[in-house]
């Protein structure tokens, strides 16, 4: 597992980083994602490769998929060893594809100053943005929302107040938001799915048959459309 004593993300330590690969190994990308960018290609169809970032890429399912269907990638994670994992996976699964991928290792915090506004045809945060910390979160979230292109996709989570990781963290370790909320993080954009589960679930569940252990979910699930004129 990534050696979280060496760069450690608030809100997720070494037990929820473990339950995070033990319940997603060998899962497939998540549904949500594929969806919408299979909705993107066919509107582009024949066009150049789109340009997506993966946010928290983690071991890679989500980056290998995005090559797959004709995008090129940014894969951003703190943690080496996903890395090292996303790179091991792409040369399994899609080595003539590597070509189409740049791996940078850092935090949205780090990275968002660098995104060029505009630049992005998807944007894909799974499960991470919950983890920047509060005093962090707009800034970077005003960032990485501005560096999708008109017409570009966001795809990601939110944590609700009630989610399990939110309740047994630090106050100034993650950041959580309501429903009237999300419309408020996506002025400017057409919010196409918003899918709110307050729930007991597992972490993942992989096709080894390895599934993770039971948390408490409150999550937001989003899908969001840059206007033309947002």
């Amino acid at each position: 597992m990534p050696d979280i004593n060496q760069h450690h993300v608030p809100g997720f330590g070494p037990d929820r980083c473990a339950a995070y690969l033990n319940g997603t190994e060998g899962a497939p990308p998540r549904e949500l994602l594929v969806r919408t960018m299979d909705s993107l290609r066919s509107k582009h169809a024949g066009d150049a490769r789109l340009r997506a970032l993966d946010l928290g890429c983690g071991p890679g399912r989500e980056c290998v998929a995005m090559l797959q269907r004709g995008f090129r990638v940014i894969a951003i994670d703190p943690y080496e060893e996903m890395l090292v994992r996303a790179r091991a996976l792409i040369a399994s699964d899609c080595a003539e594809l590597a070509d189409q991928i740049v791996f940078v290792k850092a935090t949205l915090e780090q990275h968002a100053p660098t995104i060029t506004p505009d630049s992005l045809d998807l944007v894909h945060a799974g499960f991470v943005l919950p983890f920047v910390a509060p005093a962090e979160f707009a800034r970077s979230f005003a960032l990485l929302r501005s560096g999708i292109a008109p017409g570009g996709y966001f795809v990601g989570q939110f944590f609700g107040p009630d989610d399990e990781f939110i309740r047994t963290s630090p106050k100034s370790a993650m950041t959580s938001h309501g429903a009237a909320d999300i419309p408020v993080l996506f002025d400017g954009f057409d919010l196409l799915e918003h899918e709110e589960v307050n729930r007991e679930g597992r972490i993942g569940q992989g096709r080894t048959g390895r599934t993770g252990r039971t948390k408490w979910w409150h999550v937001h699930h989003v899908v969001a459309r840059r206007r033309s004129d947002g």
